[in-house]
């Protein structure tokens, strides 16, 4: 009897589809006015957010009964089943001082794994898109993260300078072991980056499980690794704070250098 294989093919092809309307969007706001407000916990958020968290809602609802949870609005709760989670504008901040490194990100994740990502970049116009064991793609293009070591690659950290003045120790142990570190605004960026070979590795104690869901995925399905601070797999059926992601190989190192005695 030969095995089912969901290969998300509509799925694929609405998400898609969805992050280029998003890409519109942010390109439409970003050197205008985006009216930025200030949420309870008194990060960041634009007009252009909210339009794109209305889309998302809006044109996943017209194809799958699922929920839909975004960081500004969201349909329903956490759980097992079917769950898309979406960050309207990853790195809104950089958004708003005029950085470009800010991304859309869409993931569907069923029984708290995810197993489809799509990101854009708008600014660069490179759509990454992947499903669990079928690869990882920037348009059309395979995707394969660097077999470098930590001494030989750099890894991105918090943007947080607050972060990392009240906890420099990691930062400290990456540095004696001879990587390179880079800092700005975009967890979905720094993840994709990951994932095309350019960084080995990135450590983020503030990312949510809607800031990773696609991510994961495109980094997995390149050959890559993520997990929690713990080290142990991400569950996307509950809220989460905090992941590694790396090329694998710098895996354990990154975990080590956050769990100093």
């Amino acid at each position: 009897m030969i095995a089912f294989v969901n290969t998300y093919e509509k799925e694929l092809r609405v998400a898609k589809d969805i992050a280029k309307q998003a890409g519109v969007i942010m390109l439409k706001y970003f050197d205008g006015d985006q009216q930025v407000g200030k949420k309870e916990d008194n990060s960041m958020v634009t007009i252009a957010d909210k339009e794109i968290n209305r889309l998302v809602i809006e044109e996943l609802s017209e194809h799958f009964n699922d929920v839909i949870i975004g960081e500004e609005e969201s349909t329903g709760e956490y759980g097992m089943g079917r769950r898309w989670l979406c960050d309207p504008i990853d790195g809104t901040k950089g958004f708003v001082w005029g950085v470009p490194t800010a991304m859309f990100s869409l993931g569907l994740v069923v029984d708290g794994i995810p197993v489809l990502g799509v990101a854009y970049d708008p600014f660069l116009n490179r759509l990454y898109e992947a499903v669990t064991g079928q690869g990882s793609y920037c348009n059309g293009a395979p995707l394969h993260v660097s077999n470098k070591e930590l001494k030989d690659g750099i890894v991105a950290v918090t943007r947080s300078i607050g972060s990392i003045m009240e906890r420099p120790s990691y930062l400290s142990y990456l540095f004696k072991k001879g990587a390179r570190m880079a800092t700005f605004s975009g967890a979905v960026y720094k993840s994709c980056l990951v994932a095309r070979g350019k960084f080995v590795g990135y450590l983020e104690a503030g990312v949510n499980a809607h800031d990773m869901a696609a991510a994961h995925v495109i980094v997995k399905e390149s050959g890559g690794k993520v997990t929690g601070h713990d080290g142990k797999e991400l569950d996307y059926s509950k809220p989460f704070k905090g992941a590694i992601v790396s090329n694998g190989i710098i895996h354990d190192d990154l975990f080590r250098s956050l769990n100093l005695n």
